[in-house]
């Protein structure tokens, strides 16, 4: 389970005007919740300082929003408007072809998976969190979820594994069976890493690919694209 700061009434009344109102001054939180502005400037700093709060500008003109942990914090706490809190991660996770729905079954897989030392941050850090705890077949990590939230969730890993091969390796193409896994940098027709078994014995040969894997790969991408010229 991810690590949450035990925060006190002031502090969760913060966050959850931050999170619903935000970005905002300090000073308008401290006005509307009725608070003395220095206890609400102190607690701030510690909100910051716990990873739930973020803030922009000068002392005291600083605008404060919530973080992707304020808002997993937010969510877990209940401590605003669902359909807010899940707008707002889709937003910072860049999640905008995916329906609420579908952004909440994801958070409740990260969360299931998640322990106190998670890193929380962009879908691309939350992704090979999951996939580094979870292996290529993380979907075994979603037993405590039902089916809807399964599939559901399964749609966003989808598009951020996708992403995190598009971070690394630019235009590549993942080409893979039983026998190998090799990802092609299409506008070089470059192998970048191969893992390869044709040879009888299990390597990495990705500085020298043998003919055999470039002759299969062509072919491969010649059915995918006819617009990818053969190695």
């Amino acid at each position: 389970m991810l690590y949450w700061p035990k925060l006190d009434d002031s502090a969760n009344n913060i966050v959850a005007y931050v999170v619903s109102n935000g970005p905002v001054t300090m000073y308008r939180v401290a006005r509307d919740l009725n608070l003395h502005f220095s206890h609400a400037y102190r607690k701030s700093k510690k909100l910051e300082d716990s990873g739930l709060l973020t803030s922009i500008g000068g002392p005291r003109a600083s605008l404060y929003d919530a973080t992707v942990r304020g808002l997993l914090y937010a969510y877990v706490a209940k401590l605003a408007s669902r359909e807010i809190i899940l707008k707002k991660l889709r937003e910072m996770l860049g999640l905008h072809l995916f329906s609420l729905e579908e952004v909440e079954s994801f958070i409740k897989f990260f969360l299931t998976v998640a322990n106190k030392e998670a890193p929380v941050g962009s879908l691309a850090t939350m992704v090979s969190y999951i996939l580094d705890k979870c292996g290529s077949d993380y979907t075994r990590c979603m037993a405590n979820l039902d089916e809807r939230d399964r599939v559901l969730a399964s749609r966003v890993m989808a598009y951020g594994i996708i992403k995190l091969i598009h971070n690394f390796f630019g235009d590549s193409l993942v080409v893979a069976d039983e026998g190998y896994y090799a990802i092609v940098k299409l506008s070089t027709r470059q192998l970048l890493a191969v893992q390869c078994k044709l040879c009888g014995r299990e390597k990495y040969c990705s500085l020298d690919p043998c003919p055999s894997l470039k002759d299969i790969i062509e072919v491969k991408l010649r059915d995918a694209s006819r617009l990818v010229p053969a190695f």
